[in-house]
């Protein structure tokens, strides 16, 4: 590891971490960034809370640099505090520091930026608010802000992180959640910690205080995505339960769903079957094939549950068979909604007569 790259895992911390700092602790340069919302909310209510409202009247900034001058914010945070001991100057919409392409209706003193960076004022925290998903590290004034603040990730959450800031924040706010239970939600919010997050807030409700959220309460409380109500389909025209994948797919054409977009969730089920078989024969395990796949663990163990019951070669039949309707509507050889509903009829009839042997 070279030392630029062990320089910047050192100065970047989580919201979870920022919030366990004191003011004192915290350095006179912080870079907020990313777009994670509800870890921005966390953020925000943490230097929110750290002047109190007396202290804000005399010794909080704010500024807006699509529309104040650098130097003006520079000029407030030079200055010591009155009556206390820290300035807090917040910078939002410092768009400069990223590779986008937009008129500025003030000219920024970068100049004068990189030089307070290199001796900032330390009775003032200086925060830049670039709730972005990344910087243009080109540019010299990015490098200079890079360098000397200290980063709070606040980036989109993904695996095992997301799963990680999940069990942290129910530790944070005394929710109880069944592994499984926190496993679904995830899936049932496409994995979106914002979502997660004001979903756990409604299941805390939900259930009670002192009461643990359990998988049925995650599926009773959390509305399903359309993936869900697909893999239904699939799971009953797989099983041979021909009057439920039938009454899923009505249901589904009802809520304004295009077969067309049916019929590709369709696709990408019996194909997730397919992969997931082909490498749990090679030896992979439940993480490895979604990690290989980069689909949602949760979606991984309903495959594998699944997968068993079919040869592989009938997997790649239905594969075949899939891509081909596909290729009748869109040349316009068959009726979308028709084709459909026969495919799903003649796949669950097979299965069901397979079932019975």
């Amino acid at each position: 590891m070279n030392k630029t790259v062990a320089n910047k895992k050192a100065n970047r911390i989580s919201v979870t971490q920022l919030k366990k700092m004191s003011l004192t602790d915290l350095p006179p340069v912080v870079l907020v960034l990313g777009q994670e919302q509800a870890l921005l909310d966390q953020a925000k209510a943490y230097f929110e809370q750290l002047l109190s409202p007396e202290e804000q009247e005399m010794n909080y900034g704010r500024y807006d640099l699509s529309e104040d001058s650098i130097g003006t914010a520079l000029d407030d945070a030079a200055s010591i505090p009155f009556f206390g001991d820290w300035r807090v100057v917040m910078l939002t919409q410092p768009t400069f520091l990223t590779g986008e392409a937009r008129k500025n209706k003030v000219d920024h003193e970068f100049d004068a930026l990189i030089d307070y960076l290199a001796q900032p004022q330390p009775s003032t925290k200086l925060i830049f608010w670039a709730n972005y998903e990344k910087l243009d590290e080109r540019k010299k004034v990015t490098k200079a802000v890079e360098k000397q603040a200290l980063i709070v990730d606040a980036s989109k959450l993904q695996g095992y992180q997301l799963t990680k800031a999940l069990q942290q924040l129910c530790q944070e706010q005394k929710i109880q959640i069944e592994t499984a239970a926190l496993e679904l939600l995830q899936h049932r919010v496409d994995d979106q910690y914002t979502l997660a997050a004001k979903q756990l807030q409604q299941l805390a409700l939900y259930v009670g205080p002192g009461q643990k959220i359990t998988v049925a309460d995650v599926d009773q409380v959390v509305e399903q995505v359309v993936d869900d109500d697909v893999f239904s389909l699939v799971a009953n025209t797989l099983n041979g339960q021909q009057k439920a994948a039938l009454t899923t797919y009505r249901q589904l054409l009802i809520n304004g769903n295009e077969p067309i977009q049916l019929l590709s969730l369709i696709t990408s089920q019996v194909r997730l079957l397919l992969q997931t078989k082909i490498l749990r024969q090679n030896g992979f395990s439940q993480g490895d094939i979604a990690g290989q796949l980069k689909v949602h663990p949760y979606r991984v163990k309903l495959a594998l549950q699944q997968e068993r019951q079919f040869g592989l070669q009938q997997l790649k039949d239905m594969s075949l068979e899939l891509v081909n309707l596909d290729y009748q509507i869109k040349s316009g050889r068959a009726n979308k909604e028709q084709a459909l509903q026969l495919l799903i009829i003649k796949f669950s009839s097979r299965n069901q007569s397979q079932t019975r042997k």
